[in-house]
């Protein structure tokens, strides 16, 4: 028997940029197939983007008033995406929130966005709070995408995503692996920032700098390299251990843009060489999906291939944007269904758990 969903997923990463919101439909049978109907990204007010980085990361902190607000501001973009687009019939919201913190040593994460609002303001469910299940059976609760990879997309060898934080997952003696790399538009986003602007376009500003070995260094040195998977990367870990790696040598904006590009670069092409010795792949035969905000950056893409020799097609414009939304309505839609959407050999649980909390006004 067939089924089929027309729900919203949102995302709201590191960079800040905005709102990811994709209405999809998602087929459920034998297989999973999707179709991104609408997809929007709506930028944060400049009030919004203030809010969320002065934020700061504390376990003590119940940030329920920071939960609600950040939530009536999705509810907003939510609802000016639906009306712009013509939208009837949703049958759930899967909403990401805004990661706060994220410690899985601990057995804590915090994602603000309570879905009341959003709930009350779009007139159906919300499901809210993936990573929590997830984290609390032992896991990592990171990263979220996997499950999406394996099930819309198991034809390609790896699937790359570059966001503030760029991540992978393939398959390996049919299980799924998946991990963070690096930092990635975290790094670039910053230094492009004091130049006033909100990103690199293309990585121009970087291709004309010169990179900074002691730099490169001391960026690759990061303990995190050390770590085998699973393994996820807290956004706060980047901005106390790595941000201030920029300011300790006197160095232009460009090579900045330049050293902290080739950081990426490397750390992405010594993951997809492993994935290719461990798979036993040629690396003219390798197929690699690139998606995420990183994928529009020219010169990165450029440097990955040069540094690993893959050669990378990327995709259509809406998968790159958002392939996390879209990942987000196939966990709303598991959740919806009581199975399990998170990947044991992903995040390292004990069960496969079915995460997410539904937030239902009318029942």
């Amino acid at each position: 028997m067939t089924k089929q969903y027309y729900t919203i997923g949102t995302m709201s990463g590191s960079s800040l940029d905005g709102l990811d919101i994709a209405y999809c439909k998602i087929k459920v049978s034998e297989t999973y197939q999707y179709e991104i109907l609408a997809a929007q990204t709506i930028p944060y007010s400049d009030e919004l983007k203030q809010f969320l980085k002065d934020i700061s990361a504390d376990i003590t902190k119940d940030y329920k008033t920071q939960s609600a607000f950040f939530d009536a501001q999705c509810a907003q973009m939510i609802n000016t995406f639906v009306t712009e687009n013509g939208i009837n019939h949703i049958d759930f919201i899967s909403a990401h929130g805004h990661t706060i913190y994220h410690y899985p040593e601990n057995k804590i994460t915090c994602q603000i966005g309570d879905g009341i609002a959003t709930a009350k303001e779009l007139h159906c469910p919300v499901i809210i709070n993936f990573r929590k299940a997830d984290i609390e059976a032992g896991g990592q609760g990171a990263p979220l995408v996997p499950i999406a990879d394996k099930l819309f997309f198991a034809d390609y060898d790896a699937c790359l995503n570059i966001g503030g934080i760029c991540n992978i997952s393939y398959e390996k003696d049919n299980k799924r692996i998946g991990y963070d790399i690096s930092a990635a538009n975290q790094l670039l986003n910053y230094n492009a920032n004091l130049l006033n602007l909100e990103y690199d376009d293309e990585g121009n500003i970087a291709k004309g700098g010169k990179v900074h070995n002691d730099l490169l260094n001391a960026l690759n040195s990061d303990s995190f390299f050390e770590k085998m998977p699973p393994k996820s990367l807290d956004n706060n870990a980047i901005k106390n251990t790595m941000v201030p790696l920029f300011n300790k040598w006197q160095i232009t904006i460009p090579d900045a843009l330049a050293t902290a590009t080739e950081h990426i670069a490397l750390q992405i092409a010594n993951c997809l060489n492993q994935i290719i010795q461990k798979n036993k792949i040629t690396k003219q035969n390798f197929k690699l999906l690139v998606t995420g905000g990183g994928a529009f950056n020219t010169f990165l893409i450029n440097r990955i291939e040069n540094l690993s020799g893959v050669k990378i097609q990327l995709p259509n414009k809406a998968l790159i944007q958002f392939k996390e939304a879209l990942a987000m309505c196939l966990m709303g839609v598991l959740k919806w269904e009581n199975k399990s959407n998170f990947l044991t050999s992903v995040t390292g649980a004990n069960i496969a758990v079915s995460g997410g909390e539904i937030v239902n006004l009318h029942e």
